[in-house]
């Protein structure tokens, strides 16, 4: 906590020196590599939503040593896309990031087996295997086997890296995956929704919502025509990308010659599933749902992730998507 503690506050700090520098232009620091994780954001630059709504945008990868709440805290990139939990964790840090826009309704995380292993559920993990991300990504995990009245000692838990290559080995039985990257990987190779278990973070009332966006607490008053006019554009960009998947991909690829478009159409697909939830099912695609973030929060405390509450109302607002075109706040999602 006090290292976090420490680079938090130095970001704060550094943040005041650096946010005159960058009021002629708006930049966002991506989770990751460009992919179709943000295929929205990658479309409205691309076809120039940003630029209708004044805003000269930059999208910047990011990778494990590369976080958004950093950068966004330091004043090097206006906005960030992350989580609601890293959010939270900032401002119970001093630093004061706000969620402007709420875009996944599900963990990003989901926990799977082969049907073989004999797991069918939480409670049956005593005795088995599950890899995790650590550094934070872990704790989710952790607060299922807790609903589940499960004890962390009888589960042999491994640190895994950002492949399945150790999972394919069977050198242990469940995986932690992202739905849009990891879970792909595994239908790519050879598995099938139907040879799998899957253990949801919602049926243990533990998930922990992703994708949003934030920017920090100075920008939203000395800028929210910046602010707005992001919102605007992003929402617009993802509700083409998920209207049509294949044309989207084809202009994600030319972000990431690495990438293929199949590849690509999955990954949005995928985004679009987690999307597809909680206030989105009511035509409110990008809100916040306050009910959310009371379980989040939760979770932090009881992983000792944060110290104590803070005052939650003040890590999120919906303004900026209350005042956006009502046009953009709906996208097809399949019927349940």
């Amino acid at each position: 906590m006090k290292t976090l503690k420490t680079i938090m506050a130095a970001a704060a700090s550094l943040a005041l020196l650096t946010g005159a520098a960058r009021a002629e232009e708006s930049s966002m620091r991506l989770e990751w590599v460009m992919q179709g994780q943000f295929a929205g954001p990658i479309l409205a630059l691309e076809k120039g939503y940003y630029k209708a709504e004044g805003l000269d945008m930059k999208l910047e990868p990011a990778g494990p040593d590369l976080k958004p709440t950093i950068t966004v805290a330091q004043g090097s990139n206006t906005f960030g896309i992350g989580h609601p939990n890293q959010v939270i964790a900032a401002r119970a840090n001093g630093v004061p990031l706000v969620t402007v826009l709420q875009l996944g309704q599900k963990s990003a995380s989901t926990y799977i087996a082969r049907k073989e292993t004999g797991i069918k559920r939480v409670e049956d993990m005593p005795g088995h295997s599950v890899g995790l991300w650590f550094g934070g990504d872990e704790h989710e995990f952790m607060a299922m086997l807790a609903a589940a009245k499960v004890d962390p000692t009888t589960v042999k838990i491994i640190p895994q890296g950002f492949d399945i290559v150790a999972w394919l080995n069977k050198q242990y039985e469940v995986m932690q995956v992202t739905r849009y990257n990891e879970l792909q990987l595994v239908y790519a190779a050879g598995y099938k929704p139907s040879d799998l278990v899957f253990l949801e973070p919602g049926d243990y009332g533990v998930a922990m919502v992703n994708t949003g966006i934030f920017a920090r607490e100075d920008t939203i008053k000395n800028h929210p025509e910046k602010v707005q006019g992001m919102v605007n554009a992003t929402l617009r960009g993802w509700q083409e990308a998920l209207a049509d998947p294949v044309a989207a991909a084809k202009i994600v690829v030319k972000y990431n010659a690495e990438l293929t478009e199949e590849s690509q159409v999955a990954q949005i697909k995928a985004m679009g599933d987690m999307m597809c939830a909680g206030p989105t099912l009511q035509g409110h695609f990008g809100m916040t749902d306050p009910a959310t973030w009371p379980v989040i929060e939760k979770v932090l405390i009881d992983t000792k992730q944060i110290d104590k509450p803070i005052k939650l109302e003040d890590g999120y607002t919906n303004a900026f998507w209350e005042k956006a075109p009502d046009a953009y706040k709906k996208i097809a999602c399949p019927a349940k």
